[in-house]
């Protein structure tokens, strides 16, 4: 009789998408992949209580490339977007951020992302897991309404935990500090196009980097948000870690009126 192998191996696959700092990740100690949104998540680097701890007292840094973003843009985005999500998002500012509900037609919970408002008629909807882009096409179809959508080159990072201010003022200054929570502010790092967020699901301070044209600078990102903090600038000076930790809805279980979330 054959016995069953306990830790089995996955191997790398063409088919499963690279998050832009896959490499990065590597080179400091990843353990574990999970899959989400058809792309690899980095979940454990050491200890997960360690990890923990350090997102309580310290900083972390993760890879959320997983977090894939469906861009809304077109002169009918607005009243499409509105119509796509139960949240009145007349009450939602051009540089604000809002949690979402996606829902099907018999309104249970397809997806709960982030949806940021860039422009008047352009937004991001930074995913769970589901391919919500396929199913907003889909609603766009036959809606009668002038919209594009697609998926952009970006790819977030969150930077989080109570040390996380120092890291984000060495890298983006002193404004950094003045984005109220659930709000967003464009930055050009080193050349580099990037939308910094006051948000993240830690329940701790914390931010999330969008990087644009993630497929070319998504190491010198990486590299670059390790390197900052400190008097000398060095990834030494602050307890850094990777934490796990996920959000995620079972789909199809909760009515969003019924949710506690609100509308607005």
């Amino acid at each position: 009789m054959s016995t069953i192998n306990e830790h089995p191996e996955v191997l790398f696959y063409s088919r499963i998408r690279r998050s832009p700092y896959f490499y990065a990740s590597r080179r400091h100690g990843v353990q574990k992949y999970s899959f989400y949104n058809h792309m690899y998540h980095p979940r454990h680097y050491s200890d997960p209580v360690e990890e923990y701890w350090q997102l309580l007292n310290g900083v972390t840094l993760w890879d959320v490339g997983v977090e894939r973003q469906v861009e809304i843009t077109g002169p009918d985005a607005f009243t499409f977007t509105n119509m796509l999500v139960p949240r009145d998002l007349t009450k939602c500012e051009v540089g604000q951020c809002k949690y979402v509900f996606v829902t099907s037609a018999e309104g249970g919970i397809l997806n709960d992302p982030v949806l940021l408002r860039l422009e008047e008629n352009r937004f991001w909807l930074s995913l769970a897991d589901s391919d919500i882009l396929l199913w907003a096409q889909g609603v766009a179809l036959n809606s009668g309404l002038d919209v594009q959508i697609g998926e952009p080159d970006v790819g977030p990072l969150q930077v989080q935990g109570p040390k996380s201010k120092d890291v984000m003022v060495d890298l983006f200054g002193e404004s950094i500090v003045d984005i109220p929570y659930y709000f967003m502010r464009p930055y050009d790092l080193d050349g580099m196009d990037v939308i910094v967020s006051r948000t993240g699901y830690t329940g701790e301070l914390g931010y999330e980097i969008y990087l644009q044209n993630a497929s070319r600078d998504g190491v010198k990102l990486w590299e670059a948000v390790v390197e900052a903090g400190g008097p000398g600038g060095s990834i030494l000076d602050y307890e850094w870690g990777h934490s796990p930790i996920e959000r995620r809805i079972p789909p199809l279980v909760a009515i969003p009126t019924t949710a506690g979330t609100g509308s607005e």
